[in-house]
């Protein structure tokens, strides 16, 4: 992959105009090539049989219907819980499966204001992120930062005194060895079972856990 300049990308030989906000444009420029690509800038390895059933999904409805599902109807339509699709799009909805399907920033704007709004937005104008929506200095984390992300769960009591245990609990061990603790290693040390884990931290141990408590993506 190279970059022509900050609005164009290049997958294997093939130069791609962007937008400002760093979407295809016009989207008519889309091919598995492109998404390939992306996916990769966005921390996704390998796409796979499930991630490009999501991605033909959107294109299909974008192409022939005209329009953009809500998250929820994507989810339902396809058998997927919001745990799972975060998991395959780790960058989010929008900024992630939209973005690799080619559907266009304006299009999603016009058509639902609130697909363009994630909390992505919301960090990238304050933090330096990854393009995965990881922080990239560990020093520039804060509790305004944790409070931002956890906005995406919707918890019924916001963070409480248990997940701040554990967010102070990563950042320490971080800091200290420059590693990430395993979650069995996290989960012993607070006595919590995995299932305890996982309801608070929706996101999952890495993409929950340990992405609100600042430590990056790989160690």
């Amino acid at each position: 992959m190279a970059q022509a300049d900050a609005r164009t990308l290049e997958f294997e030989g093939k130069i791609y105009a962007l937008d400002e906000h760093g979407f295809l444009d016009p989207p008519e420029q889309w091919d598995e090539a492109f998404a390939g690509g992306i996916a990769r800038q966005l921390g996704i390895d390998a796409l796979t049989l499930e991630h490009w059933a999501i991605i033909y999904y959107l294109r299909r409805k974008f192409l022939e219907e005209g329009t953009v599902p809500l998250v929820v109807y994507a989810c339902a339509e396809n058998n997927l819980r919001l745990s799972r699709l975060r998991f395959l799009f780790p960058a989010g909805y929008h900024r992630g499966a939209c973005r690799i399907a080619g559907i266009n920033y304006d299009f999603m704007y016009q058509a639902n204001i609130w697909h363009t709004y994630e909390s992505y937005s919301d960090l990238a104008s304050e933090y330096p992120l990854t393009a995965a929506g990881f922080l990239k200095e560990f020093e520039r984390w804060d509790e305004r930062y944790a409070q931002i992300v956890a906005s995406e769960w919707n918890l019924p009591r916001g963070l409480t005194r248990k997940h701040w245990r554990i967010i102070y609990y990563l950042r320490d061990f971080y800091r200290r060895t420059g590693n990430i603790p395993t979650v069995w290693q996290t989960c012993k040390v607070h006595s919590l079972p995995l299932a305890r884990m996982r309801e608070l931290f929706p996101d999952g141990y890495r993409r929950g856990a340990c992405r609100i408590a600042g430590l990056p993506f790989f160690a």
